[in-house]
């Protein structure tokens, strides 16, 4: 940037500007040729520039009369407002030249600063940053280096290099730099060179330089002889003879030596791609001599333009390299930690899930990304306060368009490939981000192989697109995959091209792929063949594709990946046929509810609600039964009572179903889901049983295996642990190979069940090694799938085992870390640990109450639970009903522990009624077990012997494995107390078997072995 007040000239932007008063630009008109011309004078001030001279410059090779400058000339004083008589700006001497005469002032600094501002956070590049560093000191040390920075173009070169120079500005060491200049600029020889030397000239330091040039480099003093004081221009003229063009790489190194002999010296060439030979003769001059001065050269280039506009630059750093004469700095796309940090964003699911597109869209260069976030806030999606940008509008609507400074830029590289290049791109777009050579060769009309050597060769250079991994095709081909390095660049490749013709490569491509994957292994590419024909029009194909692809989604419990799915489908029905279409998008709306409801999102609601409306009115009974079921377990995240009648309008409708099986199947899950909702019902749990034959009798495996998977969470609470274990282990599998032919199946709940229901059964079994195992595992597959409420209530069941092995510390870790703790203002949890609907709130409500009691806050943890428990009485939600046993059990021990006898047996009493309207043992035994310890505290010890007896014909009839140790070491106490020393003896054999046997299945070491043998102590 050169100004001479009141004009800017902006060489980078090819830009002529006029400088007002207050600052604000306005660009001037001026033609090309001429803004040339002014440039070359402007970068020339002080001297004489001849007529031949500059000929030569602008139009080397070319045969033009130097008449033609003169009509140049005066564009320029016409733009300038100068004149020929009284110049302000050009001075014409007649037959000679022209000689530019203004102040001239550069924004940058020349003496230890890159530019005058500080320069902004450097992201993503303290590793390079510190090599340079590194070379400095060595430099500094005697030690002369020459290190490239190389990278794509945006990808941030000249931010690390002016980083490094304002990082160096406050020390002893002396900075110049100069810049290649595509076009004319170019084709000056030592353009960059004579740059940093004018720089030089013009800084604190500029007399002891012109000394040198005078006394060692009289040919470079002769190209700068306008800059040079009077004195040395007067001096140089005396030279009798100024040394050969010949002689001028060695004048210039002896003239580094000379400035870099006492003071570190760094010499800044940028974009060294566009370099003139001479320029890099002089470096590749340098490199080779002996020397120990104190010199650093810093060089940037972009490396995808080398091969094809600086073959030169790529063979000299190619054997400086080879004989360890420089060092090389390759910068690569910023990655999604940095860009997070670019944007400031925090840790929520929202900021993740923007940083992950901007990382996309961008593919990490800086340059890219910063232009997508200044033209998204143009369109109002985006916002930046204080440096922290954010989405103002959601993620999913968010139109990104290519802005125009990026598409230009990336037009201008493709339309300089050859015709079959070109070709080869836009097929390979078709394709996606990544390709093979086989898929879009047809499309290009093309060999496979020989779209393949094309793609090589565009590597080797990094043009446009990179390696990427090798791959093996269904039939067992081994190919090459390809990767665009951006996927901007794949964007202005696909809109180039016509409708037609890009449907037609679609459907070729999409042909191709089916040809690489045999129909039974045609799953893995579902997603990329629906893309390719639903892109070709062919809406049937691709939406056959999609149903597969949202199956194998839904088998990996990959709820985002099936929403996006569903999302593409949405825009696919709505081409196909009228009565299909209808049919299509009820299934698929049905599909997303059921998505919802497994993720326990509150959308759920709304799409059930319109999915009961929509099969009501096309008349498919079994579908709105479905609904039904939905909207009851949905309503039953906040108000258990409100469900009912939808789960009893699912099982009126059912009555519709001439088919036995599916008509069981509906009555089925109303039951189960009424149970396991409002509590146990001995009429409902009839209806299950003589739902289960016609179930199980009936011809579909699959819908039996439906049905069962549900019926294991009636085994669960009706202490049939290991036959719901069983229940699970084999029905899920057959649902899970058969998911894609049955989209009616929500395979998610299905698994979201079986994964809360493992650790919970093997928990209530006792097994409590095998539930902390089922714990990581589940918690890790909802974690990678981003489940927020899996991963609560996966915490909280493990906050319950946690409990009943008496380690109170590790419970009030998992309240901490779901920020349901009295110290709540101590850390905001993560989004993923955040617990939001009622059911969730209360589980880690309860834990935190029990916490306290087992810590040392009894009255804390009794006030916590009494108000839990007023809000479970007062509006149920989903499992309150069981959750309540829990509660009862834990304030009645903790109120026998303080002594209040009278709350004790109040809870307790409590707690012998809830349970004994069920048929669970675990919880009916506990209630005996501490009601019977009150009533040893009340001196009755008849009562207590029949409270303990009943307990002890329970787990024998059933068995309680979890809790089976307390009921045996309580009945010891009664019958010492009772002077029955032989029965009292045998529960203490007993007691101490069941209790090791829960020891002994922990893991070794783990913390729970300490905790609970405290606890039986």
């Amino acid at each position: 940037m050169k100004e001479f007040k009141p004009f800017r000239l902006d060489p980078a932007n090819h830009q002529l500007w006029r400088v007002s008063d207050e600052g604000g630009l306005t660009p001037v008109t001026i033609t090309a040729k001429a803004f040339d011309v002014l440039r070359y004078l402007v970068e020339h001030p002080g001297r004489l520039v001849s007529h031949e001279e500059l000929l030569e410059a602008l139009w080397s090779g070319v045969a033009v009369q130097p008449e033609v400058l003169k009509g140049h000339v005066l564009a320029i004083r016409n733009a300038l407002g100068d004149e020929a008589q009284r110049p302000r700006y050009i001075e014409t001497h007649r037959g000679r030249g022209y000689r530019f005469i203004a102040d001239i002032k550069t924004p940058q600094k020349t003496d230890n600063q890159l530019t005058p501002a500080a320069a902004p956070a450097l992201i993503g590049r303290a590793a390079q940053l510190s090599a340079l560093r590194d070379a400095l000191v060595q430099t500094s040390n005697g030690q002369p280096k020459i290190v490239f920075v190389h990278g794509e173009a945006g990808i941030g070169k000249t931010a690390l290099a002016e980083a490094f120079c304002n990082d160096i500005s406050h020390q002893h060491v002396s900075l110049s730099y100069g810049r290649c200049i595509e076009g004319f600029g170019g084709t000056e020889p030592f353009y960059p060179i004579i740059e940093a030397l004018s720089r030089l000239i013009k800084g604190a330091n500029g007399s002891k330089v012109q000394d040198a040039l005078i006394a060692l480099a009289p040919s470079w003093a002769n190209q700068v002889a306008g800059l040079l004081s009077r004195e040395n221009r007067a001096l140089l003229h005396k030279v009798a003879h100024i040394s050969a063009r010949s002689r001028m790489l060695g004048e210039f190194c002896e003239l580094l030596e000379a400035l870099a002999e006492d003071e570190t010296f760094v010499l800044l060439l940028e974009d060294l791609h566009w370099a003139d030979f001479s320029t890099l003769d002089l470096i590749s001059a340098f490199a080779r001599r002996k020397s120990s001065v104190k010199l650093l050269l810093l060089a940037t280039y972009r490396s995808d333009e080398v091969a094809t506009r600086g073959p030169a630059l790529k063979q000299l750093v190619n054997e400086l390299l080879l004989h360890k004469l420089c060092e090389s700095i390759h910068l690569t796309g910023l990655d999604q930690r940095d860009i997070a940090e670019y944007v400031q964003a925090d840790n929520s699911e929202e900021s993740r899930s923007f940083v992950q597109l901007l990382l996309h869209r961008s593919s990490g260069n800086p340059l890219f990304l910063s232009t997508i976030l200044d033209h998204l806030k143009s369109t109002q999606s985006i916002s930046a306060d204080q440096g922290r940008w954010k989405n103002d509008v959601p993620l999913s609507k968010i139109r990104f368009e290519i802005p125009q400074t990026i598409s230009h830029v990336i037009e201008a590289k493709i339309a300089s490939l050859d015709d079959e290049t070109q070709r080869i791109l836009e097929a390979a777009s078709a394709v996606g981000d990544v390709f093979n050579p086989i898929a879009p060769a047809t499309a290009a009309g093309l060999s496979a192989r020989r779209f393949e050597e094309v793609c090589e060769a565009l590597c080797r250079t990094r043009t446009f697109i990179h390696r990427h991994d090798m791959d093996r095709l269904g039939s067992g081909e081994v190919v090459r995959l390809y990767r665009f390095n951006h996927a901007l660049l794949r964007e202005v490749l696909l809109n180039r091209q016509g409708p037609l013709r890009l449907a037609q490569s679609h459907a070729l491509i999409g042909k191709e792929l089916e040809k690489s994957y045999p129909s039974e292994l045609r799953a893995h590419a579902a997603f990329e063949l629906a893309e390719q024909f639903s892109n070709a029009h062919e809406w049937s194909k691709g939406l056959t594709y999609l149903k597969i692809a949202l199956q194998t989604a839904k088998r990996r419990y990959a709820h985002q990946d099936a929403l996006a799915i569903l999302g593409k489908a949405d825009e696919i029905v709505r081409h196909l046929p009228d009565g299909e279409r209808e049919l299509t998008q009820t299934v698929l709306l049905e599909d997303r509810a059921s998505i919802y409801a497994a993720n326990h999102d509150p959308e759920a609601l709304q799409a059930f609600t319109e999915l009961a409306q929509r099969s009501e009115q096309l008349r498919f009974p079994d579908i709105q039964a479905r609904a039904e079921l939905g909207l009851g377990f949905t309503l039953s995240w906040w108000n258990a009572t409100a469900c009912i009648s939808h789960l009893e309008n699912a099982a009126r409708l059912s009555d519709a179903q001439p088919e036995p099986q599916l008509k069981a199947r509906i009555r089925l899950s109303s039951a189960i889901w009424r149970i396991w909702i409002g509590g146990w019902d001995s009429e409902l749990a009839k209806v299950c049983d003589e739902n289960l034959i016609p179930l199980r009798n009936g011809s579909d495996r699959q819908i039996t295996a439906w049905g069962l998977i549900e019926y294991s969470m009636i085994c669960l609470i009706s202490s049939r642990y290991r036959e719901c274990l069983e229940t699970v282990d084999a029905n899920l599998e057959i649902l899970v190979r058969h998911a894609a032919d049955r989209p009616e199946f929500n395979i998610f709940r299905a698994i979201w069940m079986a994964h809360l229901g493992r650790p919970w059964a093997y928990t209530l079994l006792g097994e409590w090694g095998r539930a902390l195992k089922e714990f990581d595992a589940s918690e890790a597959l909802f974690v990678g799938n981003a489940n927020r409420y899996s991963v609560c209530t996966l915490e909280t069941l493990r906050g319950f085992l946690y409990l009943m092995a008496g380690d109170y510390q590790a419970i009030k870790d998992i309240c901490s870390k779901l920020g349901s703790y009295k110290d709540k203002a101590a850390h905001q949890p993560a989004t993923l640990y955040t617990p939001v609907l009622p059911n969730e709130i209360r589980h880690c409500t309860l834990l935190a109450g029990a916490t306290e009691i087992g810590l040392g806050n009894p009255d804390a943890g009794i006030e916590i639970l009494k108000k839990l428990e007023y809000d479970m009485l007062e509006q149920p939600v989903i499992t309150d009903w069981y959750w309540l046993f829990v509660l009862e059990w834990t304030l009645a021990d903790a109120l026998l522990r303080s002594g209040d006898i009278e709350q004790a047996r109040l809870h307790a009493d409590r707690m012998l009624d809830r349970s004994d309207r069920t048929i669970e043992v675990t919880w009916r035994a506990m209630a005996r077990e501490v009601r019977c310890r009150v009533a040893i505290e009340e001196g009755d010890l008849t009562h207590a012997s029949r409270l303990i007896n009943d307990a002890l014909k329970m787990i024998d009839v059933m068995g309680a494995p979890m809790v089976d140790w307390r009921i045996h070491r309580t009945a010891a106490k009664v019958h010492r107390m009772q002077g029955d020393s032989t029965r009292a003896s045998l529960h203490e054999r007993l007691f101490n078997a069941r209790a090791q046997r829960l020891l002994d299945g922990l893991p070794s070491g783990h913390r729970l072995q300490k905790a609970f043998a405290r606890l039986m102590a």
